[in-house]
């Protein structure tokens, strides 16, 4: 892996932030760590909408506090579902050591593939939920994009924020829209993100949505999230309002998602209702 990924991946959580506890911890209500098969899950809120959210997290892993209470926000201020699967099984990026290898290890899209797939079987059977979005911060961006190719099936859309490692070759796969987030210290999304998607599908380039926190440093909306800083708490406070208008637009407007056999029998679907009634 090229060594300014590596860098980027790292950099935004090296500061041991302190956190507003009665600002921030206790503000919104908290989750519970349910099991599902043999995965720990951090899970918040219930779905008012026929729409869930699974979280992937950063390369600190489960237990961070910050990334915690994105999803208890989200849950809370979106009325829905928000579960966060442990997807490393209690490990997380090792403070010193060979962090490329740790990455190459934990970047496994067989075992990541597999752990969304029954994800989405419990939220369809547990919820009743038909509808499932995807967020993921750095090396959870990368796997939401990854599942917006390969899991289209499962997942409505997906958004990555500061994530880590995605190229041009993984974004030219997509078959589900997505909104992606940067900060100023990751690699740019246009022109080279934004164009290699609008080359390879027109169609689900239009409905991406692109936004850089210039600002911002890597880690700013998960691990590395700083609440006692004022231009921190500004910026989430937007990733938020962002993030949420981005799904409602998606579910008020889900035929312009489909595939274009999926609009036609939407379509015909539509009609034959009218005639009959």
């Amino acid at each position: 892996m090229h060594f300014l990924s590596i860098f980027l991946i790292y950099a935004g959580y090296l500061v041991d932030y302190s956190i507003n506890g009665l600002l921030w911890n206790e503000t919104y209500l908290k989750g519970d760590v349910v099991q599902v098969g043999d995965l720990n899950v951090y899970s918040v809120g219930k779905s008012a909408l026929n729409f869930a959210v699974i979280v992937i997290y950063d390369v600190r892993g489960f237990n961070i506090s910050q990334t915690r209470v994105f999803c208890d926000r989200l849950a809370s201020e979106y009325s829905t579902r928000v579960v966060m699967p442990d997807f490393f099984r209690g490990g997380a990026a090792p403070s010193r050591g060979n962090l490329s290898a740790w990455v190459s290890m934990a970047t496994n899209w067989s075992r990541v593939s597999n752990d969304l797939t029954n994800m989405a079987a419990w939220l369809q059977k547990n919820d009743s939920t038909t509808r499932i979005g995807l967020i993921g911060f750095c090396w959870g961006g990368l796997q939401v994009v990854r599942a917006c190719s390969n899991l289209s099936s499962l997942f409505f859309t997906g958004v990555s924020i500061h994530g880590s490692s995605i190229t041009v070759t993984e974004v030219s796969l997509l078959k589900k829209p997505m909104f992606f987030i940067a900060s100023g210290t990751d690699p740019a999304l246009r022109p080279n993100i934004s164009d290699a998607i609008e080359r390879a599908n027109p169609q689900i380039s239009q409905q991406c949505q692109y936004q850089t926190y210039d600002n911002m440093v890597h880690g700013f909306a998960s691990a590395g999230a700083n609440f006692s800083n004022p231009a921190n708490v500004a910026a989430l406070n937007d990733v938020h309002l962002n993030v949420t208008n981005y799904f409602t637009k998606v579910l008020n407007n889900p035929a312009p998602f489909l595939s274009m056999n999926s609009q036609l029998a939407f379509f015909c679907f539509c009609v034959t209702y009218i005639y009959v009634k």
